[in-house]
């Protein structure tokens, strides 16, 4: 491994961390003891689950993750030459930190209204305002289409099985997501949604 690979590597562990548990884990927990976070357990009497429990919960599913990207960390059938190879883990280098960018902006401009959403369940604040600035005046979902262009670019630079899984999931996973925060937020901001919707695009800025 040459001194450019390792660069590359340190570059995604760094961000992949900031991402995973800086933004996510951190603000999700602490939403979780507001009880404006979504619970990942089944609730019960109207109560969510123990924090100390979801965390765990998080923590096994995590290790579970953890051993199946091992396991699956297999070439794809694709080779390129010494140089192609360099162009692409630079291009692919540039996309993470483009799509890691797009989702940390979001995030600072969503700032409290920001929480985790999951396939099931969207939890809005009391107050929760509509957010139309930054990134969301074009898109309405840029933290998802960030992850995209951040996996894509892990594909580009790995060129795994695992990690084309995990792209082609998530494609899947984030819009069914981004198509129920729709309908809770249309629901909560009825007028206001409707003219946002009309002026803006849902996941791909001035396609879709």
């Amino acid at each position: 491994m040459n001194a450019f690979e390792l660069i590359v590597n340190a570059v995604v562990i760094v961000g992949m961390f900031y991402l995973a548990f800086v933004m996510a884990l951190a603000g999700w927990m602490a939403g979780l003891r507001k009880g404006e976070a979504v619970s990942l357990l089944p609730e019960g009497n109207e109560r969510a689950p123990r924090t100390g429990l979801q965390v765990g919960f998080m923590l096994v599913g995590t290790v579970i993750c953890v051993v199946v990207i091992y396991l699956l960390w297999i070439p794809l059938p694709i080779s390129f030459s010494a140089s192609a190879e360099t162009i692409l883990k630079a291009g692919g280098l540039a996309l993470f930190l483009a799509g890691l960018s797009v989702t940390l902006w979001a995030r600072l401009t969503l700032g409290k209204m920001w929480g985790v959403s999951t396939s099931r369940e969207v939890k809005l604040l009391p107050d929760h305002r509509l957010i139309q600035s930054g990134p969301y005046v074009w898109v309405r979902h840029p933290m998802y289409l960030g992850w995209w262009f951040s996996a894509l670019g892990l594909l580009m630079i790995y060129r795994t099985w695992i990690v084309l899984i995990i792209f082609i999931m998530s494609l899947f996973i984030f819009y069914r997501r981004a198509r129920l925060e729709e309908s809770v937020l249309a629901g909560k901001f009825g007028d206001e949604w409707k003219s946002y919707v009309a002026r803006s695009k849902s996941l791909i800025p001035f396609i879709y």
